[in-house]
């Protein structure tokens, strides 16, 4: 069997990035997993969930709302003393004191 390209396990990279987890280490033992299946089929999927007692359904998603109306169209109205002129500048932020490197070294 040939060795595996790293290009293959680009996605356990980028999720270890994310979450500050690599995901193909036992969160019990610290030892190394592998990968044994895809399942893409979504009744063996939902018979998998519903096994391990983790809900198969997805949560309802409510229907996006459009922007709040605010001036002449109606909606709410803001009064003259709720109107505060933003000084941006105070929103600044000062450079870090360190350089961020995100390369990833495993």
């Amino acid at each position: 069997m040939p060795p595996k390209r790293p290009a293959h396990y680009l996605w356990a990279v980028l999720i270890a990035r994310i979450y500050e987890v690599f995901p193909l280490l036992c969160p019990k033992c610290a030892g190394q997993m592998r990968l044994i299946a895809f399942i893409t089929e979504g009744t063996q999927v939902r018979r998998i969930l519903d096994h391990i007692g983790v809900k198969s359904e997805p949560p309802h998603i409510p229907p996006a709302h459009g922007p709040p109306l605010w001036g002449d169209g109606g909606g709410a109205q803001m009064s003259d003393e709720a109107r505060i002129e933003t000084d941006w500048d105070q929103a600044a932020q000062p450079a870090p004191d360190f350089e961020v490197d995100q390369r990833i070294s495993w």
